[in-house]
């Protein structure tokens, strides 16, 4: 038996729509479904803050508890013209143990050692904040012993051709102790030493 006409599907209605292939539910024309496993994008989660700006640096005295450029400088300059008059005073010992020293090396020997002494351990207290007098006092003790000593050796060796050595010494090794008692002696040393003990 045939159906009745009109009783089957109408030959033409409204299309079945879907998506597209290769396109998931809920995304437009072009847009594929992202793989597996991937998140939404800038979805790292990481937190941003305002950048860490870097501490100042502490300020010297007598803006702030550290120790002024000159008493560095005369702590070092200690250092130096200590070591020299030490390795010195070792040249002026062996001269003299070989028998060709004088009255002038006798006089170098004699001063160089303890001056040595104070101008290092005077650098050590300045830079420890104790006081910076030690360092003064060594610097003026050694500038004294080339200016004795140069004195002494102009008539004792004048008629030999050691004088010449002895002045080039003198002149060479002046400059070092002068300056370290220059910076030694400055006023805001001096300053920043009684601050430590005001201050407790």
């Amino acid at each position: 038996m045939q159906p009745p006409p009109g009783s089957g599907p109408a030959p033409w209605g409204p299309p079945a729509y879907g998506p597209p292939p290769g396109h998931g539910a809920g995304h437009g024309p072009g847009y594929p479904v992202p793989p597996p496993g991937w998140g939404t994008p800038y979805s790292s989660g990481a937190a941003y803050g305002p950048p860490a700006w870097p501490a100042p640096p502490t300020p010297r005295w007598p803006h702030g508890p550290l120790a002024p450029g000159s008493a560095t400088a005369a702590a070092v300059l200690g250092f130096v013209t200590g070591g020299l008059s030490a390795l010195f005073a070792l040249v002026f010992l062996a001269v003299t143990l070989s028998g060709d020293g004088d009255v002038t090396t006798a006089l170098l020997l004699i001063g160089s050692a303890p001056c040595a002494a104070g101008l290092i351990a005077g650098g050590v207290w300045t830079l420890q904040r104790r006081t910076a007098r030690l360092l003064f006092g060594s610097a003026l003790a050694a500038v004294a012993v080339l200016v004795v000593t140069l004195l002494v050796g102009l008539p004792v060796l004048a008629d030999s051709g050691s004088l010449g050595g002895l002045v080039v010494f003198v002149l060479l090794a002046l400059p070092l102790p002068v300056v370290t008692a220059c910076l030694a002696g400055r006023r805001e040393i001096g300053e920043w030493v009684d601050a430590r003990f005001t201050r407790g």
